[in-house]
């Protein structure tokens, strides 16, 4: 008896494999667009938990959160003191069932302290962004306050945070400021700011925010954007200088992304004729590829394009300026 065998030419085996190939072409985009999908709507989530809280902190407090909280210095006396507050995402921590960590962290010292690294150290999922790739898990070199002197030790570290109070933005024409606490031609936003004198650079006040001070409208208002990736320094969706500096006059002020420290207000201005995905050491920033999420002042989140123009977000970043836009 002839017993015929039966199997797959050469030819059939190519094209299975060549097939096989084409599909897996066709899925790989598809899945990975998926995943960003939802890394997207996560951190939309994360934001806009984040903007309840604020509101929630108004609610209870009477005033936003302050930009520099803490009671170790009734305020910044100078620019210098304004690195080392506990910052506005250590005051919303009750409001995001944190509060034994608030607790633990000691507010009658600055932020920097080393005796306050350790709970500063608590990684907060809610002030991160999933699709945020970090060469650093934490804030390295985070240095000591120094009685409003430049620091001169390293206290330790600090985790992180994707997201940063939207402040301001900065208009000509001021063609040259004799100090960096020199404020004018600033158009503010949500936040409270600190007042100097512009002649000697000295604390003369801070200003404390409501949201009843936005005339603008809530919904047509930023409150707090991305800014993913600090402290390495990212332009354009490219690395261009991780922590520690190659220059260190460029780039950041790394204290700005531990979500436990303050820095100094010009680090959360961004300038009128900055877009979106410029630069992450300044405005708003992320990694989701065609633009970023932004929260509200009214809770609301959006996701705004890196093609929105200048006028309208500037518009959506300043609190009273008369330019009510509508958010795509």
């Amino acid at each position: 008896m002839r017993v015929m065998k039966s199997g797959l030419t050469l030819i059939e085996v190519l094209v299975v494999i060549t097939v096989i190939g084409l599909l897996v072409a066709i899925a790989i985009p598809a899945v990975q667009s998926a995943r960003e999908n939802s890394r997207r709507t996560f951190c939309q989530n994360n934001l806009r938990q984040v903007a309840l809280a604020i509101q929630s902190h108004e609610s209870s407090n009477g005033i936003l959160p302050p930009l520099y909280y803490g009671s170790f210095l009734k305020q910044p006396r100078n620019a210098l003191d304004e690195f080392h507050f506990h910052s506005w995402q250590t005051a919303i921590l009750p409001q995001l069932e944190e509060s034994k960590l608030h607790e633990q962290i000691d507010l009658s010292l600055p932020a920097t302290d080393p005796l306050n690294q350790a709970n500063l150290n608590s990684t907060i999922a809610t002030f991160l962004c999933p699709s945020s790739p970090n060469q650093n898990s934490k804030v390295p070199e985070i240095l000591a306050w120094n009685d409003g002197s430049p620091p001169v030790s390293n206290a330790g570290t600090a985790a992180r945070s994707d997201f940063e109070a939207v402040v301001g933005v900065d208009f000509p024409p001021i063609p040259k400021r004799q100090y960096s606490s020199d404020l004018r031609g600033i158009r503010f936003g949500v936040w409270g700011e600190p007042r100097y004198d512009v002649k000697t650079g000295s604390s003369i006040g801070y200003r404390v925010a409501r949201l009843r001070d936005v005339s603008d409208g809530l919904s047509k208002t930023m409150i707090v954007g991305e800014r993913a990736g600090r402290p390495d320094w990212y332009r354009r969706g490219k690395s261009v200088d991780p922590y520690p500096y190659s220059n260190p006059g460029q780039g950041m002020d790394h204290h700005q992304a531990a979500w436990g420290i303050s820095t100094h207000i010009w680090w959360m201005i961004f300038g009128h004729d900055q877009s979106i995905n410029d630069t992450n050491a300044s405005g708003i920033y992320s990694f989701h590829g065609s633009g970023a999420n932004i929260a509200l002042a009214d809770g609301s989140v959006r996701f705004l394009s890196e093609q929105i123009d200048s006028e309208t977000l500037q518009a959506l970043a300043t609190r009273s300026s008369g330019d009510i836009v509508e958010s795509e």
